[in-house]
């Protein structure tokens, strides 16, 4: 990719978190919420406010645009600042209390984690933050980026018409990740991976601070709370894993966890509309940013409520049917999200589960060592574990975290090993049955937890030494312990989703240079309304999403292609002799054919479709270079 300047980098991702933070603020201050909890909480009422908002507008016919969305998010405001004043003044909240230093110590914590993540993305491409995310899912989601920006089209079912479409149909899929990732591109002008890989830069600080935020809601002490921020954002298998595997709205939705049940604590804890917008807005941008993580805040969330309702008898019923009030407007808020998941579960698009058989010692042991897709395992977070269950009675308020890292630690074991098994397959079908994503929310308790035993550890110095020592002493010990911070092994693991990962070649990229400096004479060549001939498994599915030209195959993903590309990526060649290759030619407006170096992760062999062409005589060679050739269609 061309150089973009790193200030433009830089104003990308303020402009991300102003895109989110701004409306979620205002929404946050009108119910009442202040402090770490409004910091916390913002970027995901954001999300709801623009993951609601594009689909509805596409229904009324609209389009999601700046414009829009500005008008959306005041509606937003306008309403919610309606429902809360028409409910009456509430009784008080009962905010936790922290000392000054304490607040100032969490907040370093917190930053320290927004500026480890951004280090450790810096590194994992390698100081070039316009790079092309090579994996699997990201060309997916940046043609949905580029697709709602130059549409407009906020629907749920718009951001995979690039790859399906015709009389098919597309599928549903959630979109508050492009809506905002749409509005970063429309604001800065930057290219799609800089905008991709801004969003990704503060996840690592972001999850930090959700954790920080549940720790305060629980009632937990300060150095818990930073403690716990920190850890969180060293752990490899929060975010990381899954930015390395190209799983960016999910390892956002895990980043965002942690406000599930600090939404419901908050409300049933003190009922109002206030809380109840609040827990409704959470649920719903959840939902809009992926699907699966609506299901993750419910289970995260039930070993809270089953502890209020052991320790407090009497509450569980009136809890749950204000749950249930609560619920009824999230789900017309989110109706069509829910009629959409719905369609796809039933639709053609099948569920393919991967039936993984890992040994149940060796699942346990990336479990408790913090690595699945890290090159090494983090050992000093499994000695935190260790003494924060030692210590685990003075977690008070926050003990149920253990019944979390129990039920999701057991779910992870049961994908991770029995994932072949047809009723493990069936519950685990919100994450597609897939390691990465459960080891994730595997290892979000026990953040908490080994939080907890750093916590132990500064305890003991500090009965010892003086506070100032103690912290100088515990994070000396931490950050060798956990071998800088872990960022060094974050930042190869992160790597992988640019190629530049441990065992990551040549053999191993899906999008060379080569190609892109291909794509880029083509976007000169091509007529505004054809689509490019390409096969799926080179890095020619990026085309449309760094040019704006659309392509046959727009995603490496082959499951349910549009009929006319099916046929095509096998019977092009026979164009002279097949009348429905030349009808499909037509119907698609095909004048220029790409062939790249066919490679990707992991590696296949290339499509009929594009095989054998310099010897064709119905197209002639118009561009070469190193690892790409333009043909265009001749009479």
């Amino acid at each position: 990719m061309p150089a973009e300047p790193v200030w433009l980098s830089a104003a990308a991702v303020v402009t991300y978190l102003a895109v989110l933070a701004v409306p979620g603020a205002a929404i946050g201050l009108v119910c009442r919420l202040r402090g770490w909890i409004l910091v916390a909480v913002s970027p995901l009422l954001g999300y709801a406010v623009l993951g609601v908002a594009g689909p509805w507008l596409h229904l009324i016919g609209l389009p999601f645009t700046l414009l829009t969305a500005l008008a959306s998010a005041v509606v937003a405001v306008g309403l919610t600042a309606v429902v809360v004043r028409l409910s009456g003044r509430p009784g008080p909240v009962e905010e936790p209390r922290w000392s000054r230093r304490g607040t100032v110590a969490v907040a370093w914590c917190v930053g320290l984690a927004f500026v480890l993540s951004i280090v450790v993305v810096v590194l994992a491409t390698r100081g070039e933050l316009n790079a092309v995310l090579q994996r699997w899912d990201p060309v997916f989601h940046a043609n949905g980026i580029r697709y709602i920006a130059e549409t407009g089209d906020g629907g749920l079912y718009g951001v995979s018409s690039v790859n399906r479409y015709g009389p098919e149909g597309s599928q549903f899929y959630p979109n508050a990740y492009h809506l905002a990732g749409s509005l970063v591109y429309l604001i800065t002008g930057g290219s799609v991976p800089l905008v991709m890989t801004a969003m990704v830069m503060p996840l690592g600080g972001i999850f930090a601070l959700s954790m920080a935020a549940l720790v305060r809601e629980c009632g937990g002490r300060a150095v818990l709370a930073g403690s716990t921020a920190v850890v969180s954002a060293v752990a490899a298998s929060g975010v990381y894993e899954s930015i390395s595997n190209g799983l960016l709205p999910f390892a956002l939705s895990v980043a965002l966890t942690p406000l599930g049940p600090l939404a419901v604590l908050r409300f049933v804890n003190r009922p109002g509309a206030d809380t109840g917008v609040v827990l409704g807005l959470v649920c719903a941008g959840m939902l809009a940013v992926h699907s699966s993580a609506l299901f993750a805040i419910v289970l995260l969330s039930l070993p809270l409520l089953v502890h209020r309702w052991w320790k407090q008898r009497g509450t569980a019923w009136p809890d749950i049917k204000r749950l249930l009030i609560v619920a009824v407007p999230t789900i017309l808020l989110t109706a069509p999200h829910l009629l959409g998941a719905l369609d796809q579960a039933s639709g053609s698009y099948g569920y393919r589960p991967w039936a993984s058989a890992q040994p149940v010692w060796g699942a346990l042991y990336n479990l408790l060592a913090f690595q699945h897709a890290r090159p090494e395992p983090q050992l000093a977070l499994t000695v935190l574990v260790v003494l924060g269950l030692i210590g685990y009675r003075r977690l008070g308020a926050l003990r149920w975290i253990g019944g979390a890292a129990l039920l999701f630690g057991v779910f992870w074991l049961l994908v991770a090993s029995f994932g072949g098994v047809d009723w493990v397959a069936a519950i685990s079908r919100p994450w597609w049955n897939d390691r990465p994503r459960m080891i994730a929310l595997a290892v979000l308790p026990l953040c908490i937890i080994a939080g907890h035993g750093l916590t132990v550890v500064y305890d003991w110095f500090r009965q010892r030494l003086s506070t100032r020592h103690s912290v100088v002493v515990v994070a000396a010990l931490f950050a060798a312990a956990s071998l800088a911070l872990g960022v060094p092994g974050n930042a190869a693991t992160a790597g992988r989703l640019y190629n530049n990962g441990p065992g990551d070649t040549r053999a191993t990229l899906a999008v060379s240079d080569g190609e892109v400096e291909a794509m880029r004479v083509l976007a000169k060549l091509a007529r505004p309304d054809e689509r490019v001939m390409n096969d799926r498994n080179d890095g020619s599915v990026w085309l449309y999403a760094l040019t704006g030209v659309k392509s046959v195959a727009a995603h490496y993903d082959e499951n349910v292609p549009p009929k006319d590309a099916a046929y095509l990526e096998q019977h092009f060649p026979e164009y002279r002799t097949d009348p429905e290759v030349r009808a499909a030619v037509k119907r698609l407006n095909i004048r220029h054919v790409f062939v790249g170096d066919g490679s990707r992760f992991p590696r296949v062999l290339p499509d009929p479709g594009t095989k054998g062409l310099e010897n064709a005589d119905f197209v002639r060679p118009v561009y070469r270079n190193q690892d790409a050739v333009i043909y265009e269609l001749t009479p």
